[in-house]
C-alpha cells in the first residue's frame, strides 16, 4: 500500500488532453487518446508509485520532415519549451531522435523524451503512397509520493470526480 499521496497540492491537475494538446502537430488531427494507470509494479507485484499512461494517434498533411523539425525545435531546451512540455527547467533530460527509414518503402522516426518522471515516445510515419503523416505519442508518468499531496484523479475518473 501506498502511504503519502501522488502530487503536490501546488501542481496543476493532471488530464489526458491537456496532455496531449502540448505535444500536438500544429493543426493535427487527434484520431484516438486514451488514458490508463500504469499500474507500476515491483518484481512481487506490488504497486511502487502512482503512475498513468497516456497515448494518442494524430495525423498532419504536413511531411515527415516538417514534423521531425517541428519537434527538433521543440524540444531545444528553453523556458518557453520547457514549459510548453511541462518540464521543469532546472531537472535534466534526454532527447534523441532516431531515422529507422533506410532501405525501406516508408519513412519511420522515432522520438524518445526521458526526464525524471516522464518517458515520452513519439513515432512520425508515412507511407510511400499515403497522404497523411502518421504521429504516434505514447506518455508514461509516474507520481512522486510525498506527505502533502493530493492524488490525482485517474484519467477515466476525471471527469466523474465530483460523483455525479
Amino acid at each position: 500500500m501506498l502511504v503519502g499521496s501522488a502530487m503536490n497540492a501546488a501542481a496543476a491537475p493532471v488530464s489526458l488532453m491537456g496532455t496531449i494538446v502540448r505535444w500536438q502537430y500544429p493543426k493535427a488531427s487527434i484520431n484516438h487518446a486514451k488514458g490508463s494507470d500504469a499500474a507500476t509494479i515491483d518484481a512481487e507485484g506490488n504497486r511502487t508509485v502512482p503512475s498513468t499512461v497516456f497515448e494518442a494517434n494524430m495525423t498532419t498533411e504536413a511531411s515527415v520532415a516538417q514534423v521531425i523539425q517541428y519537434y527538433h525545435e521543440m524540444l531545444t531546451r528553453n523556458p518557453k519549451n520547457d514549459e510548453k512540455v511541462g518540464i521543469q527547467p532546472d531537472k535534466g533530460r534526454s532527447v534523441l531522435f532516431r531515422d529507422e527509414s533506410k532501405g525501406r518503402p516508408f519513412e519511420l522516426h522515432v522520438i524518445l523524451v526521458n526526464s525524471e518522471t516522464t518517458s515520452t515516445t513519439l513515432i512520425v510515419s508515412r507511407g510511400a503512397d499515403e497522404e497523411q503523416t502518421q504521429i504516434t505519442w505514447k506518455q508514461y508518468s509516474r507520481y512522486p509520493i510525498s506527505s502533502n499531496a493530493k492524488t490525482p484523479a485517474a484519467p477515466a475518473e476525471a471527469s466523474n470526480a465530483d460523483g455525479k
